[in-house]
């Protein structure tokens, strides 16, 4: 663990000298918000202005000016923002290269927040059984090539899918699980949910009217009871979906770009092939809903 508090964050390589600490999420947006003394729920309590990483300064200073701006410029205006994200969800890219499109920095600043939550979570537990499920997430070859494609130049992030909702609720809002890889935030009126390095299966899975269904869905239980967390709702069904499509991602890396191959197939009826057993997804989607601490109710026949 020792070694982890000289390694960049970003790049990886040994930092020589005076080391600078990254707030995982932006001191700027936090103040703006008004949390940056509020308590983050984890393993323990932290405040969310005290969540940070060791970094090379160039690294910081380079994450910072290429996302992190651009991230406060889209979150002036949260409806703009979730119509744009909405405008972006199809097609889905087959190569993988620098872009500047608001999915694009979005997916970057959430894989940032992401790993730098158990990067933070692996210096400052105690607790040495979390120390490892820390240790596993970031010594997976997942966060190897998500640091490869940060030094190269295109983003901090695998190809992963990310979901937007919208509600009447104006909480803020941060979850994240380690199977499947994912996580929540909710600022103001929009929940963003990223499938980490899914290589865009479950967006393949997920899309058209059946989103906009769940999406509606979203809505009009807030609008019902804005005591219920229906963006909880939407997230435990994305988690459950995730951990039942029998697909594995799979990536090809070159220094300008990352070739997805998760969605290629060589069967001859990759419908019925790759098909979700709805037997398997009701029980996910159960335990993703108890894991989230939200009661299930066995809809009407």
């Amino acid at each position: 663990m020792e070694n982890f508090r000289r390694i960049c964050f970003f790049c990886g390589d040994d930092i020589q000298g005076k080391k600078t600490l990254e707030h995982v999420i932006p001191n700027s947006l936090l103040g703006r918000l008004g949390i940056k003394e509020s308590l983050i729920s984890g393993q323990k309590d932290a405040q969310y202005s005290r969540i940070k990483v060791p970094a090379h300064s160039e690294c910081n200073n380079e994450f910072g000016s290429n996302y992190e701006n651009r991230i406060l410029e889209f979150l002036e205006n949260t409806d703009t923002l979730y119509e744009t994200i909405k405008s972006e969800e199809t097609p889905l890219p087959l190569m993988y290269s620098p872009g500047n499109s608001a999915t694009e920095i979005f997916t970057t600043w959430l894989s940032k927040i992401y790993y730098g939550l158990f990067y933070y979570d692996l210096l400052t537990s105690k607790d040495a059984s979390w120390q490892a499920v820390c240790t596993s997430i970031l010594t997976d070859q997942n966060f190897n090539f998500v640091r490869t494609s940060y030094k190269n130049g295109y983003g901090f992030q695998l190809p992963s899918s990310l979901f937007v909702f919208r509600t009447n609720i104006t909480d803020i809002d941060l979850i994240t699980r380690v199977s499947p890889s994912s996580i929540l935030l909710k600022i103001e009126n929009l929940t963003l949910i990223l499938c980490l390095c899914d290589g865009y299966l479950t967006k393949n899975y997920l899309n058209g009217e059946i989103l906009e269904c769940l999406r509606e869905y979203v809505r009009t239980e807030d609008e019902i009871d804005t005591r219920l967390p229906a963006h909880k709702y939407a997230f435990a069904e994305i988690l459950a979906l995730r951990s039942c499509i029998p697909k594995t991602p799979k990536f090809l890396s070159s220094d300008t770009q990352i070739v997805n191959m998760s969605l290629s197939t060589g069967v001859s009826n990759p419908k019925e092939f790759y098909k979700i057993d709805n037997a398997q997804l009701k029980i996910a989607r159960i335990n993703a809903l108890l894991d989230l601490k939200i009661q299930y109710i066995e809809p009407a026949e």
